[in-house]
């Protein structure tokens, strides 16, 4: 169902950018005319953006509260919440909104941020900062390192598509937080007791990377150079810690976070060479290229990266991708090529995955079959939806729209 948003996108907005993609999609993709799975048309790109968009600000109330996990079956809203995927909805909509302006996204954007600092964001002594606890206040006991690094890209997000919203000591108090966690070595703990301070046997994949991202974001607004080096020492100990690892994991955020954070490498001290945070992300796309079903009994897993089918999977691969084709060395074909072949496979899987019609229009299952590979139900069923489901296909479209544009402007030589 084309778009009906006043101020939002409109269809003729739709149909324009469809043609202006598929003009970029014909120029960039050309070489790629071999690959036997079609090109995604870019008209059904841009309705699966328009309609992703919808369902996140139509499922956030006039509280700023995401429906976080729905059951599509029962039509049940679980009770259960978790504000680093509250943040990244967020983040979400931000991109969305950088590339398409749409008022009813900027609205949503900031009930959530509001809500997020109402109910989330409070001080801690220990840091002189501010914390995103996991649970709502004055439940200010446990804080994660993911939740202040994706709340403030939030922030940083509603601040570039609102100024003003939230005084900028507020995200400088996430800044500080965020490196009160960081160890001398650029590693981070993951996790803070308020009570006993950070929690020294627990890891996350993912937590390093948004931090990084969320400090070079903090460093566009005040232009510290603080945020900035922090950002660099993170970077550089996630890519000379794996260097002797056998297969690197497969961390997306990371790759996201170099995009972010490689235009300002001159200015980070970053303990790392730039070759050597390329070469970081050369390893991890590799990890997920070699992922990457092609050739399955089931053609509805052609294109992901999950045996069992996951939605989630496949979108924050194709996130981490997207993001290196924008740093990757144009002399570096072959990969690059393979990387594009993979993304057109990414893309198509999660446009034939998206709900296109019904009350849940735009929402993204969590996984296109029922049962898993070993034939156990799916935890991650086609039946249930997720706020971060929605967000990471939709944060992948949007890059995979943005990174063709471009290209049919400054095409690659």
């Amino acid at each position: 169902m084309p778009s009906s948003r006043g101020l939002g996108h409109t269809v003729a907005d739709t149909a324009v950018r469809a043609r202006t993609l598929a003009a970029a999609f014909c120029f960039a993709l050309c070489p790629l005319a071999t690959v036997s799975q079609p090109i995604p048309p870019p008209q059904q790109v841009a309705h699966a953006v328009d309609i992703a968009t919808e369902y996140l600000e139509r499922n956030c109330d006039q509280g700023g509260r995401f429906a976080y996990l729905v059951d599509i079956d029962s039509e049940k809203i679980s009770p259960s919440y978790n504000i680093v995927r509250h943040a990244g909805a967020i983040y979400a909509l931000a991109m969305l909104n950088r590339v398409h302006p749409d008022l009813n996204a900027v609205n949503a954007m900031v009930r959530a941020a509001r809500f997020m600092c109402t109910n989330y964001i409070g001080a801690d002594s220990r840091s002189n900062g501010s914390a995103v606890w996991s649970r709502p206040m004055p439940s200010n006991e446990v804080a994660e390192l993911g939740a202040a690094g994706l709340g403030l890209v939030a922030l940083a997000g509603v601040e570039q598509a609102q100024p003003n919203t939230f005084p900028l000591a507020q995200l400088q108090g996430l800044g500080k937080f965020i490196l009160f966690l960081q160890k001398r070595d650029g590693s981070f703990y993951s996790k803070y007791l308020a009570d006993t301070g950070p929690v020294h046997d627990w890891q996350s994949l993912y937590y390093p990377g948004e931090a990084a991202l969320g400090l070079v974001d903090l460093y566009e607004l005040d232009h510290s150079r603080e945020w900035l080096i922090a950002a660099g020492r993170a970077l550089s100990y996630l890519a000379k810690s794996r260097v002797s690892l056998p297969e690197p994991p497969p961390d997306h955020w990371a790759l996201i976070a170099t995009a972010k954070f490689l235009p300002y490498y001159d200015r980070s001290a970053c303990p790392a060479s730039r070759a050597e945070l390329v070469q970081h992300a050369v390893r991890i796309c590799d990890q997920f290229l070699a992922e990457q079903i092609t050739n399955a009994p089931d053609a509805r897993l052609n294109g992901g990266f999950d045996p069992g089918g996951r939605t989630t999977p496949t979108a924050i691969r194709l996130e981490g991708l997207l993001a290196t084709l924008e740093f990757l060395p144009r002399d570096n074909g072959e990969l690059r090529t393979r990387i594009e072949k993979a993304i057109e496979r990414g893309i198509a899987f999660l446009l034939n995955a998206q709900m296109t019609s019904g009350p849940y229009a735009g929402g993204m299952p969590g996984a296109v079959l029922v049962s898993g590979p070993s034939g156990d139900r799916n935890s991650h069923s086609a039946s249930r939806i997720r706020i971060d489901y929605v967000q990471h296909a939709l944060s992948a479209w949007l890059r995979y729209e943005e990174l063709y544009r471009g290209r049919s402007v400054q095409p690659a030589h």
